[in-house]
């Protein structure tokens, strides 16, 4: 991409082009900029951040691989990650060379108990969250 220095500016020519350069999405020792997820065909980069602060503060994993072995669908049916944060480890799965022709769904099944099936992740976070209060406050009037 041309960041013309004389048109945009110095500085901002050059946030740019750090920024696009910069790590997007960590997982463990993985690093994805930018352009490695685009090149997947991947541009959900809120995402990526979030789905980066899950793994590396809350899950602590080791690699990409290791999401892919040990880390089942229900243990991401967290705040903060929905479904297009899936998406984006689909994504860095597939830049990996992990999965197959299909990695998420392959991934998924790899966490399925014996005689189980796919479920949607708004099931799992569905699932997941806990149960809300059944009691109504009595409402004040004023």
């Amino acid at each position: 991409m041309d960041y013309s220095d004389a048109l945009l500016g110095t500085y901002i020519a050059r946030r740019l082009r750090e920024r696009n350069g910069a790590p997007l999405l960590r997982i463990g020792t993985d690093v994805f900029t930018r352009h490695d997820l685009a090149r997947v065909e991947c541009f959900n980069f809120l995402a990526a951040a979030n789905l980066s602060a899950v793994l590396t503060e809350h899950l602590q994993v080791k690699n990409t691989r290791a999401v892919f072995e040990t880390v089942a669908p229900a243990d991401l049916a967290l705040p903060h990650l929905g479904a297009v944060a899936l998406a984006v480890l689909g994504a860095a799965f597939e830049a990996k060379g992990l999965g197959g022709d299909a990695p998420l769904e392959n991934w998924a099944k790899r966490h399925l108990a014996k005689d189980a099936s796919i479920v949607g992740f708004a099931s799992l976070k569905k699932a997941a969250r806990p149960a809300a209060p059944t009691t109504r406050r009595k409402r004040r009037r004023a």
